[in-house]
């Protein structure tokens, strides 16, 4: 789902809203309309200050899948996502309460993203 994240330059003023505004009149592909504007700060930039891609991944791994997990009741939060050298981005998942494995597998398992517990 597209999602997109905007650095302002400095003195610009925009809202998520004016900005999604822009987004559904000026997009025309209905599939490519971001389902999730958020405004930081300042984006993550490399040494040479390219964005940051996977910090954005790893920010939006933690939204969705929080949200998931609070959506299911489920007593849990993603603690940080990292970076695993075969599996890429991996959300590790905090339990809030006691564990349950069947109940988190059903909710996370219609991502593609893999998840673990947190060690």
């Amino acid at each position: 789902m597209p999602c997109i994240y905007v650095e302002l330059v400095a003195g610009a003023g925009a809202t998520p809203d004016d900005l999604m505004t822009w987004c559904r009149d000026h997009v025309h592909e209905r599939a490519a309309i971001p389902k999730h504007m958020e405004i930081l700060d300042e984006l993550p930039k490399t040494a040479v200050g390219k964005v940051f891609k996977p910090a954005l991944r790893q920010r939006a791994i933690t939204r969705v899948y929080d949200a998931a997990l609070a959506d299911a009741g489920l007593a849990a939060r993603v603690a940080r996502v990292v970076e695993d050298k075969k599996l890429g981005l991996v959300a590790q998942i905090a339990p809030k309460g006691p564990k349950d494995e069947a109940a988190l597998a059903h909710v996370l398992g219609q991502f593609t993203r893999p998840w673990a517990w947190v060690e």
